[in-house]
């Protein structure tokens, strides 16, 4: 009798531990499955449906020809429905959820809504000298520098300012070669029309030679009044703008084509802002871009793009794009840190939360609310980002209700079964144990 009592005990207590193991098991996954145990209205739908088999929920391979109780475990076997026959594939996989199994497992849906998708894509780079705007001041003609008038990098200079005097002999031998050619002009101005065409084409000559040398109208007409040749010739500045670089030096005996100035006029710059390659699709010359550097905190620079670079960076997978930016006072110097914010129009668009779409790599799912409570796999195709939402191009109809919360957990199950139809039941519907029951 006593060893009866030991091994009723012991069996017992195996179904505690195997019915324990159980509860475990479906509360280390919230619990999402269908009840056996469903409202009379649910069970009336249900007697409509064909049933296929009967399957274990712990063991979703397994099939059976009639109701009852798994052998696997002291659980109810759940009925498999025609009209949810999977075919192992995304766009047929189901999940079944009771209302207790959804509250669980935190599953919420929303609807899909057609919105004006606007984006905004942020970029980092540095403010630059506008190309366009620089200038190189090179000798027009060998000399020697006789005065500096811009000596210093940095310094601002206003357009047809000086920039230095030069004493040249060819320049020297030029001028009084012009005003030769001026003073035959004036001796022949009674003589026969052919000598005074000849003349003034002397004279358009000389003229044309200084000019090319870098002789301005000014110190042309300085000439003309005084007669006499000027030793030292003062070339101008053909720019308002900046000395970035300086490499002449007074006293110094330069070369034609010797390099002395770089000048760049900063009244605007460009910001080069490195440009993801998942993010060029959205890009047009033209579209507007606000501007912030950290020197000048709560102040917004806007410009444009003006040219995106035809050729991606290997190593960083971006691109850079060129923002034209006006800069009044010179506030933003060349090599500012600046943080672009580039406006992409808005377009409308189905859209989702971007939480609602996974990503395998090879494909995109979300999961559809297909009837209450049952959730069917759906491939889409997707298309622009704007915060946490998502434009869906293909795949989805306006008002139909996705899963945006809890999805990770319905894939899963869909996976554990196979890509067929579950109703996996779990915790939910385990009773009380016998060493749970009132004596």
């Amino acid at each position: 009798m006593n060893s009866r009592r030991e091994a009723g005990g012991r069996t017992q207590a195996g179904a505690v531990a195997l019915l324990a193991l159980a509860v475990a098991a479906s509360c280390a996954r919230p619990a999402t499955e269908t009840k056996a145990d469903a409202t009379p209205t649910a069970v009336a739908g249900a007697s409509q449906r064909k049933v296929l088999y009967w399957y274990d929920p712990m063991a979703p391979g397994s099939k059976f020809d009639k109701p009852g109780k798994s052998p696997f475990m002291d659980m109810e076997l759940v009925p498999k429905y025609a009209d949810e026959e999977g075919g192992g594939n995304a766009q047929s996989a189901t999940v079944s959820l009771s209302p207790d199994a959804i509250r669980a497992a935190g599953v919420a849906t929303v609807p899909v809504a057609r919105e004006a998708l606007s984006a905004t894509i942020r970029a980092v780079g540095t403010i630059e000298i506008d190309e366009t705007k620089q200038v190189r001041v090179a000798a027009r003609v060998a000399g020697r520098i006789e005065k500096l008038y811009a000596n210093f990098t940095g310094q601002a200079v206003a357009a047809q300012a000086p920039l230095y005097a030069l004493y040249s002999p060819e320049l020297v031998a030029s001028e009084r070669e012009y005003l030769l050619a001026l003073e035959n002009r004036r001796r022949l101005s009674a003589a026969t029309p052919e000598a005074i065409r000849a003349a003034d084409d002397l004279v358009a000559a000389s003229r044309e030679r200084l000019r090319l040398w870098g002789v301005g109208a000014a110190d042309l007409g300085a000439l003309e009044r005084g007669g006499k040749p000027e030793l030292a010739l003062t070339f101008r500045s053909p720019i308002s703008g900046t000395v970035m670089q300086k490499t002449a030096v007074e006293g110094q005996y330069v070369t034609e084509g010797a390099e002395l100035y770089l000048l760049a006029d900063l009244s605007t710059v460009w910001l080069m802002a490195q440009v993801y390659e998942h993010e060029l699709g959205r890009l047009a010359i033209g579209q507007p871009a606000e501007v912030e550097v950290a020197a000048l905190a709560g102040q917004t620079f806007r410009g444009r793009i003006a040219f995106i670079d035809p050729v991606l960076d290997r190593e960083t997978r971006s691109t850079r794009v060129r923002i034209a930016l006006a800069n009044p006072g010179g506030r933003l110097k060349p090599g500012m840190f600046g943080d672009a914010r580039l406006e992409i129009p808005a377009a409308p668009a189905l859209v989702v939360p971007r939480g609602a779409v996974l990503d395998t790599g090879t494909r995109r799912v979300v999961w559809v609310e297909v009837r209450p409570n049952t959730f069917a796999a759906r491939d889409v195709k997707t298309g622009a980002m704007s915060g946490d939402r998502v434009a869906v191009l293909e795949g989805l109809t306006e008002g139909e209700r996705v899963v945006a919360a809890a999805n990770f957990f319905i894939d899963s199950q869909s996976q554990l079964s196979g890509g067929v139809a579950v109703q996996y039941t779990g915790a939910l519907d385990v009773g009380p144990t016998p060493a749970q029951a009132k004596p």
